[in-house]
């Protein structure tokens, strides 16, 4: 009839994996994902929700009008994606029609799956951090991203998957070496063009030390001619000291996992007791030591109205204190609608969240 709203129907078939990873919870999460990414679709989105059909779960939504070819970009970027179909019904039976995924991604995705090691953020939630967090700036194209506790790099390589310059801090210097050999061996292995160079970096009166190991990356000969590249950039040093290491401003994003067990203990005042390189400082479970130490450095390094987005185990840090906290830092917490969504149960003494923000 004239006037009336054309609806289509659309479902999202949950990648086999991701729901072994989070159980329940995954179905949340990913509703949540996708909601945040629908703000930038070309048409409204309504009616959202999980939908099991014949024994298998969906994610079904529905539109004003079809998807554009940039609305499935992004759908073909979310972490729980598996395939997209539209949805039909005649004579009272459903039928799916498969729809052309458009991924575009920079390097192969097997980057960040390859490498496994004890208290690694899985790679699914690590995809869904960064979307959130590109989602929320509006994301187009590649930006600047930062982990200030990047660990073995699962962040960055998965940033870099998605085209996106990438740049962590890890004071774990062994862990930092074995990145570096990771990424090394990748490159070569799957033949992309690369060229390497390390920096010593240190403070005045040796207010600190770190080493800075940076590659820039093209998918092939032609691509290097035309500087169609992107960084990949792993600092051996303490996060306290991100301001030093980069200029102010210098990124778009900041996305990490805050310590929240055994193996995310954070280093507090790392030059008390032993120094850098003869032994650990004391560790704790507690983040909010770490972010009072180091967040006016991060912020001052993310550029006005970029977005930061990090997990934490809420058992050891309210979410009340940790808006306060960003907050006093000159931050906008997003807290309503689908960013109230994150919070998820990981084991008996940890439900993590996530918190994002975005700079004044």
């Amino acid at each position: 009839m004239e006037g009336e709203a054309i609806y289509s129907e659309y479902a999202i078939l949950y990648h086999p994996g991701h729901n072994r990873v989070y159980f329940e919870a995954s179905l949340k999460l990913s509703a949540a994902e996708f909601g945040i990414a629908a703000s930038l679709f070309t048409v409204k989105c309504e009616n959202i929700r999980n939908e099991s059909m014949q024994g298998v779960d969906y994610l079904t939504f529905r539109t004003d009008g079809a998807l554009s070819r940039e609305d499935i970009r992004i759908i073909s970027g979310l972490s729980f994606i598996y395939a997209l179909f539209t949805l039909e019904e005649i004579g009272g039976r459903r039928y799916f029609y498969p729809v052309d995924l458009s991924k575009e991604d920079f390097i192969d995705e097997s980057m960040g799956m390859i490498l496994k090691y004890s208290g690694k953020t899985n790679e699914a939630f690590t995809r869904l951090m960064i979307n959130v967090a590109y989602y929320t700036l509006n994301g187009r194209g590649a930006v600047r991203l930062l982990d200030p506790l990047a660990g073995k790099g699962t962040t960055l390589y998965e940033g870099l998957v998605k085209g996106h310059h990438v740049y962590g801090v890890e004071i774990n210097d062994t862990a930092v070496n074995e990145a570096y050999h990771y990424i090394k061996r990748f490159l070569e292995e799957a033949r992309y063009k690369y060229t390497y160079k390390h920096l010593r970096l240190s403070g005045a009166n040796r207010s600190y030390s770190a080493l800075r190991h940076s590659f820039t990356i093209a998918k092939g000969k032609e691509q290097a001619k035309s500087k169609d590249t992107r960084t990949i950039e792993l600092i051996a040093g303490d996060a306290r000291y991100a301001n030093a290491y980069y200029k102010k401003g210098f990124f778009d994003l900041i996305v990490g996992d805050l310590p929240y067990g055994i193996q995310h203990g954070n280093v507090v005042n790392p030059q008390r007791g032993q120094a850098r390189g003869q032994g650990q400082a004391p560790r704790t479970r507690n983040p909010m030591d770490l972010l009072k130490t180091c967040l006016p450095s991060w912020m001052e390094v993310l550029r006005p109205m970029g977005v930061i987005a990090l997990a934490w185990n809420t058992h050891v840090l309210p979410r009340e204190q940790m808006e306060q906290l960003f907050a006093e830092q000159g931050c906008n917490v997003i807290c309503d609608g689908d960013y109230a969504q994150f919070a998820h149960r990981v084991d008996q003494s940890i439900v993590r969240d996530i918190l994002v923000a975005q700079k004044r």
